[in-house]
């Protein structure tokens, strides 16, 4: 007996996916004018800009992800959460009771940052004490009690999800679920305690690091470069066009390989593939900002 529970998605996947939209446009519209405006001033102007409005990338676009596949799982064993990377499985002997968060009588705090769809974090309140919300949404709240925490989840039909509960805990266990935890920051533990990711990753930092210092103690000295057509000439601060790339294409690649790893066995060699070409990128641009100086 296993009933599945989306979270209300429609409001958050529609706001989350234009604002990040939105960055996406607008980082690649000031990086293409850093690209094509002549003055090294302007050129460093949208740079900085166009980076701004890439940093929050990456948060966002996760947070799009874990509601694109969250769920919650009721089974006769337990209730199993997934929200993105996070994984919950909550034996049902564990859970001690489950109510909308609305009949509480008192209005507890939400999460500091939050927005609508990714209502995520963890808050201490002292009617509850330790709260994890897992949520998109405040009016579908439910809260679900358990010996060390209580989980706050958003299933669109709560009162559908409360009375499967009821009757799921009438029958009873068949077989215990084994209780499990799994979160972003075990994930990232688990591959650093590995040596052949931990290492990829790390030297491909490095030739980043190094190809930043290189141009960055070379613009000084320069007047201009040669820029993409022969003969022509461009500032030297376009220099800095290339440890902004490599950092792209690093960024891209650990997430990316991020993903792959946590998959299992199977996926890891693919994952080693991408850390390590993030690496042969960096070198090629090494080389390719070498040649451009000398």
């Amino acid at each position: 007996m296993e009933n599945e529970f989306l979270p209300p998605r429609r409001k958050g996947l529609i706001i989350q996916g234009v604002i990040s939209f939105l960055m996406i446009i607008s980082s690649g519209y000031f990086f293409f004018m850093a690209i094509r405006d002549p003055s090294g001033v302007r050129f460093l102007l949208y740079m900085l800009i166009a980076l701004v409005f890439f940093a929050p990338l990456p948060f966002l676009l996760y947070r799009l992800y874990a509601l694109l596949n969250a769920v919650y799982i009721l089974r006769r064993d337990g209730l199993l959460i997934r929200w993105g990377l996070r994984r919950e499985d909550i034996p049902i002997v564990q859970i001690d009771w489950i109510r909308p968060a609305a009949e509480l009588g008192f209005r507890f705090p939400l999460p500091w940052l939050r927005f609508s769809g990714s209502i995520l974090g963890r808050r201490r309140i002292v009617e509850l004490g330790q709260v994890e919300f897992l949520a998109s949404d405040i009016r579908h709240m439910v809260l679900v009690a358990t010996p060390e925490k209580v989980y706050a989840i958003s299933p669109r039909q709560n009162s559908q999800f409360m009375r499967v509960f009821r009757e799921i805990n009438e029958l009873g266990s068949l077989a215990p679920l084994q209780a499990k935890s799994d979160n972003p920051t075990l994930l990232i533990s688990r591959i650093w305690d590995n040596p052949i990711a931990r290492w990829l990753i790390l030297v491909s930092f490095g030739v980043g690091l190094i190809l930043l210092g290189v141009t960055a103690f070379s613009i000084p000295g320069l007047d201009s470069i040669e820029w993409v057509v022969l003969g022509a000439s461009a500032p030297a601060e376009r220099l800095l066009l290339l440890p902004v790339l490599d950092g792209l294409i690093w960024l891209v690649n650990l997430l990316v390989g991020i993903f792959l790893f946590r998959r299992g066995a199977q996926f890891r060699i693919a994952a080693y593939l991408l850390w390590g070409s993030g690496g042969l990128a960096g070198i090629l641009l090494l080389v390719a900002s070498i040649l451009l100086i000398f």
